[in-house]
Formats: C-alpha cells, sequence, structure tokens
C-alpha cells in the first residue's frame, strides 16, 4: 500500500472516532489538519508498522483536533442562551476530544507517548500565555517567533523525542506559514480573531503586513530545503511534501 493510501486509511478512521453524535448536532464538525496528519504519520512510520504509526498518529491527531477545539471559543459576553450553549458546548467537546486522546493511548499502552503529549501541551499553554499576556512588548518578529513556537509545540517534541531533530526546523517553518495564511484570511474576512486581534493595525496595514511574512518566510524555507545536504530517508519524504504544499498554502 502507499504512502497516501495509508494516509488515507488513517483520516478515514480518525474522522469514524471523532464522531459524537450530540456534539456534531450543535456544533461544526471537528476540522483536521491534512499535512499534521501526514507529516505525523510520515515520523511515526519511520519506526513502526503500518498499524501502530497509524494508532500514534489518530492519537496525537485528536490532542491537536481538542487544543484548536478550545482555540475557537469566543470571550466576549453573551446574552443569547443558544450562543451560552454553544459557547459551553464548546468547552466540553474539546475536553472530549482530549480525554478521547488518553484513552486511545492508554489502551496501547503507550505511556512514554502520553508522556510526550502532555509535556508539549504544558509548552502549548505556556507559549500562548506569553504570547497574550507578555512582560514586555512585542515586536512584529518576536511575535512572529512566539507564533512558530506555538504552532509546532507539538509535532516539534513528537519528532525530538523519536530522534528527528533535524527535521524541525523545517517543519515549525511550515505550519508557521500556513498560521500567518489564515490570519490573513481571517482579517481578510473582516474577523477580529485570532493571534493578532490585539494589535494596534487596521486591517489593510495588517494583511499587508501578513502578506510580506508569507512571501518571505515560503521563500526562505524553498532555498532552505534546496540547499540542505540530508539525505536522510525522512528529510527527502518531507522535502518532496513540503515543496508539494507550498504553492497550495500561499
Amino acid at each position: 500500500m502507499s504512502l497516501f493510501k495509508e494516509l488515507d486509511l488513517v483520516c478515514h478512521q480518525l474522522c469514524l472516532e471523532l464522531k459524537h453524535e450530540y456534539v456534531q448536532a450543535v456544533l461544526p464538525k471537528p476540522d483536521i489538519d491534512r499535512d499534521k496528519l501526514t507529516i505525523y504519520y510520515m515520523l511515526f512510520r519511520m519506526n513502526e508498522p503500518q498499524q501502530a504509526a497509524g494508532s500514534y498518529t489518530k492519537s496525537v491527531m485528536v490532542a491537536e483536533i481538542g487544543l484548536n477545539t478550545h482555540e475557537t471559543m469566543t470571550c466576549e459576553k453573551r446574552t443569547n442562551k443558544e450562543l451560552l450553549k454553544q459557547r459551553q458546548l464548546t468547552v466540553l467537546s474539546g475536553d472530549f476530544y482530549s480525554a478521547l486522546y488518553y484513552y486511545t493511548l492508554a489502551r496501547q499502552s503507550n505511556i512514554e507517548l502520553v508522556k510526550w503529549v502532555a509535556q508539549a501541551i504544558q509548552n502549548f499553554n505556556e507559549y500562548k500565555c506569553a504570547l497574550f499576556f507578555p512582560p514586555v512588548h512585542f515586536g512584529w518578529q518576536e511575535l512572529i517567533h512566539e507564533i512558530k513556537k506555538i504552532e509546532s509545540a507539538l509535532v516539534g517534541k513528537i519528532a525530538r523525542q523519536l530522534g528527528f531533530k533535524h527535521v524541525v526546523p523545517y517543519i515549525s517553518d511550515f505550519f508557521l506559514i500556513k498560521r500567518l495564511i489564515a490570519e490573513r484570511d481571517l482579517r481578510n474576512e473582516e474577523k477580529h480573531t485570532g493571534y493578532f486581534s490585539k494589535m494596534r493595525l487596521d486591517d489593510d496595514q495588517l494583511v499587508e503586513k501578513l502578506d510580506s511574512e508569507i512571501k518571505n518566510r515560503t521563500a526562505q524555507l524553498s532555498q532552505a530545503l534546496k540547499r540542505s545536504e540530508d539525505q536522510s530517508e525522512l528529510f527527502l519524504k518531507l522535502k518532496d511534501y513540503i515543496n508539494l504544499q507550498l504553492p497550495l498554502t500561499a
């Protein structure tokens, strides 16, 4: 079976595991980041057979989805009962996905992976607190650096623990670019949420800065991949995948 057929199977199984009748009746279907799913699977597949790699990938993706679900929760005051109920269910569904993650890993008896992800989630929360409650004012590049740490907190931790530290810079840059594109799209849709919601820039100014950052970061990542002398199997697979995805993201 080819890598992408294996990934299709993992994605299908993940969709089935995420189904919850009541949650889906009230909240949107959880978004599965196919890029993260692919890269997690590539990482695990280097050391594990297909079934184990798929199980670990699904478990970590559930943890990612739990974090992302909590991130969609609104903070403004709600008086409408239905909107208030939706917010409460958003919190509970994020908790449900997080609990599902621990449950699936516990069934596999992989205590080390549970520990790695727990540490990564702690780092993720600390990075977000530092972003939204900084001890000093962040300049533009400091802000970008903090977002990069958040976006790769979990996948970077897994890569390092599996012995693939050499690919973390490329993975981190790729997911930073994806996040900046998502932030730009939010502003283009005039949705004042996301990591840049507190910046004192109007929409046009912020979109212009994000466009420039995305363009520069994409060019730098492409050049870094091209210049690298790394000939490891994992790097070559990631290089091909990221090069294929970069034009689609930007």
